[in-house]
Parts: C-alpha cells; structure tokens; sequence
C-alpha cells in the first residue's frame, strides 16, 4: 500500500508540474487580498484580459475605475454622454437622476421648467420653497387661505384638521366646544376631552360604578377590573382555587 501511496503522489506532482502557468495580462497587478489578478485603473476585464475604457465625450473613469461616468452636467444614456437642459429659474441637481435639475426656492416644476408658486392673501412659502402654507389663524381651503372659526372655549393648533381644539374640561362638537360632565368617582381624561373612572370603579354608561370584588382577587393595575389572585382562577363571578 506505501508503494501504490508513492506512486500515486508521483504522478499527482507530474501532472501537476505538466500544467502550464497563466501568466497575468497586460495592465493588470495581483488582488491585494487572496490569488488572481485584476485590471489596472482604467482598464476593464474583457475575456481574460485588460481592455483600455474608451472615455465618451464629457465623461471620466469611475472612481472604482473599471467604468466611466459623466462628468457633472451631462447624463448618460449608456453610450454617450447628453448634456442636462437647465430650464430658466432652475439649477443643476447634486445627481444627474431624475430631470438632473430643480427649481429655485419659489418656483415648482411643471412639465419641462419650473413655474412660480402662486401664494394667496395670508399665505407664505414653505420651508422647501415649492409650495405655501398659511399664516396663523387660517388654513388652506381651495387654494386659499380661510379664516379659522375660533369657538368659545377653544385656541388655535395646527395640529387638528379643523385648525382649533377645545381647552381641557371640554370636547369639540361640530363647530363648538361643549363642557364634559365628569360623573361621581371619574375624572378628566389625560386628553382632557372625556373622563375615566377612578380606580376601582368601572364605566357604565355615563356613570362609574364600584367594582365588586370577589373573595381571593384584587383590582388590576389599570383599576377597572379584577382578576383572581394566584393559584385561583375565574369561575363566573368568584376564584376556585386551582391546587
């Protein structure tokens, strides 16, 4: 057996040694990590060898530089290089994606150039500079601006869709504020537009009735309800135990 194993290695080793070592192409250098080679900056792998990137007009090798790219002001088409039409009141985008340019602050694109932004009486233009919004105290209607309707009882946000809400103790009602009767054992809600019931009570219809608790259980902690105590669980109104 060590006589065939020697054998064996012996032919492995020469027809190792029989095959031909491929030598790197031209403009190429070894990987900087594992074997093989690679393509210089500015050449391409091109079936086994390094082929120069033809450069279209405007454009510059890639920065990974197997490619090229348009220089700024120009897009590619995938063969050239077309320059990028500024219309009036526009600039040159960062990136060519896209139209490859946007409109000046107070101008917004339409179709192939930009038009103005037509503000109304009491409006302004937005932080982006492509549309407008209404000062305080009006709110956008049919490309206008409208005055808000304060009621009694109620302030300005921009937060409610109506543009006003009620102060706390009350709740909106169509276009008015109407007091919340707070019922014996509740109080105001955190929203301060509806009531909760006080711990240990329950909410049934407008009032807040006493919880009754059965032996071996407790109130749960948001207050509304029991539930029984360990090694017991619930059987109709009671706790069994459950050992």
């Amino acid at each position: 057996m060590a006589v065939l194993a020697l054998v064996f290695g012996c032919l492995m080793a020469a027809t190792s040694a029989a095959q031909p070592v491929v030598a790197p192409p031209a403009n190429s250098h070894a990987r900087a990590y594992g074997d093989g080679w690679e393509c210089d900056y500015g050449y391409a792998d091109s079936a086994g060898a390094c082929a120069q990137i033809i450069l279209p007009a405007n454009s510059r090798v890639s920065a990974r530089g197997d490619g090229w790219e348009c220089a700024r002001g120009f897009r590619s088409n995938g063969r050239e290089c077309r320059a990028i039409i500024v219309p009036e009141n526009a600039y040159l985008a960062e990136y060519s994606g896209g139209a490859g340019w946007d409109c000046d602050r107070g101008f917004v694109a339409r179709h192939d150039g930009c038009a103005p932004v037509n503000i109304p009486a009491q409006g302004f233009l937005n932080d982006r500079g492509d549309d407008w919004e209404c000062v305080r105290g009006f709110r956008r209607e049919d490309g206008a601006c409208a005055l808000i309707v304060v009621p009694e009882s109620a302030f300005l946000t921009s937060y409610a869709t109506r543009g006003w809400d009620c102060d706390r103790g009350y709740a909106a009602s169509g276009a008015s504020c109407v007091a919340v009767a707070v019922p014996a054992n509740a109080h105001l809600g955190r929203r301060g537009d509806d009531w909760t019931c006080e711990h240990g009570f329950a909410k049934t219809g407008l009032m807040c009735v006493a919880l009754v608790v059965p032996q071996f259980a407790h109130v749960t902690a948001a207050g509304n309800a029991w539930e029984c105590n360990q090694t017991y669980r619930r059987a109709g109104d009671g706790c069994v135990s459950v050992r």
